[in-house]
């Protein structure tokens, strides 16, 4: 194979997550009987929301899939497909037995989807060269497809579960899980071992039911926080960094006129500290994580998370940014039309709304946006793509 030749990866011939490795052939036969392929440039913004959210839209509507301007963000942002992107395209080709062209570094990649299929699956997104990208890439992407499969599924994820770019592991447990079982999707999570930038480690098992019909959601009303919680997390570091965090965060919560029920979680595995404030109103949970750096003071953390959370509650929105844009493609996925209000409109959330509509025009309609006001969110949904 000649040095400048694309690689391309062809799931289910072979052992482990690669797969086999095969040399790259125009299939015009195969490219004409499929739907049109959808175009994706800029893929890497929101932390690569349009590869996080092209490759599970791929999946469910068949359609192929061409991104450009994909990014590493692990720990910078940098040009080119990162272990994460790569595995979770590898991850995507394996389910569906679909076809993937691309490799580390590169700008661009495409995928070609086959039929999902449930099961038992492991991904670690260190498997191809040392890496701390967040599991959740992986999770994101396949979430929504197996949990459209006949049957149910059964994923362990190794990699970043506290890191940056990504929701941490707290973060899905407390927040996106409940709300992703609010919606109607069928899953529990379960953190089997933390992992910390930059050595990554972590470990997480998730099981799948198959989901019928996905509700859509109402929420134009200011968040209105019935329960605060505030998850403490701290591995191979003194307890009494996290005892000083805790009691930070609960008395930064007591001057905003907020109380908190509070927890500190010591695990085995990697070395770091990670600080998760959630809020919930009886529905929907939202949930602000700071990480741990190195000569930090313990209170800075509780200041970070507590002030964001404040910050938002002080916008009027429903959701922040960042929680609804990990909402929206179950949004899309479902029956009715849901309407929301959200705290702004984030770089994250404005690339998953173009991604959504690149595959499924009309379903996203985001509202003017104006400095620190809450604007509008406007989704249709398909009916996991059957109503289009």
């Amino acid at each position: 194979m000649a040095a400048s030749e694309p690689l391309a990866w062809e799931a289910g011939s072979g052992s482990g997550i690669l797969g086999r490795l095969i040399s790259w052939r125009p299939d015009l036969t195969r490219e004409n009987g499929l739907p049109s392929p959808v175009y994706i440039a800029n893929a890497g913004l929101g932390h690569n929301a349009g590869l996080r959210l092209g490759l599970p839209l791929s999946l469910l509507s068949g359609r192929p899939l061409r991104l450009s301007g994909l990014v590493d963000d692990q720990p910078r942002p940098r040009p080119g497909l990162g272990p994460g992107g790569l595995t979770a395209a590898l991850a995507a080709a394996r389910v569906s037995q679909g076809r993937f062209q691309g490799e580390l570094g590169a700008g661009s990649m495409e995928f070609t989807s086959g039929r999902v299929q449930p099961g038992d699956y492991a991904f670690d997104l260190a498997g191809l060269m040392p890496s701390a990208a967040p599991l959740s890439l992986v999770l994101e992407t396949l979430l929504l497809p197996l949990a459209a499969a006949q049957g149910p599924s059964g994923l362990i994820l190794r990699g970043g579960s506290h890191v940056p770019g990504g929701p941490t592991s707290d973060e899905l447990a407390q927040v996106l899980v409940p709300d992703w079982q609010a919606l109607g999707l069928k899953l529990n999570y379960s953190e089997i071992a933390p992992g910390f930038f930059p050595a990554g480690g972590g470990e997480a098992e998730i099981h799948l039911q198959p989901a019928g019909r996905l509700e859509p959601l109402q929420a134009e009303g200011p968040f209105q926080p019935r329960q605060v919680g505030v998850e403490v997390l701290i591995a191979g570091l003194p307890l009494h960094l996290a005892e000083q965090t805790l009691r930070g965060a609960l008395e930064r919560l007591e001057v905003h006129g907020l109380s908190g029920r509070g927890n500190i979680r010591r695990a085995r595995g990697g070395k770091g500290q990670a600080l998760l404030v959630w809020a919930g109103d009886g529905r929907l949970r939202v949930g602000f994580t700071a990480l741990g750096r190195r000569g930090e003071r313990p209170e800075a953390l509780a200041v970070e998370a507590v002030e964001t959370l404040t910050g938002f509650l002080r916008s009027g929105a429903a959701l922040p940014a960042d929680t609804a844009s990990r909402l929206l493609l179950a949004l899309a996925c479902a029956q009715g039309v849901s309407r929301l209000m959200v705290s702004h409109a984030s770089r994250g959330l404005k690339a998953a709304v173009e991604t959504i509509e690149a595959f499924w025009p009309g379903t996203v309609l985001l509202g003017r946006s104006r400095p620190n006001e809450a604007l509008g969110l406007r989704v249709q949904g398909r009916d996991w793509g059957r109503a289009l």
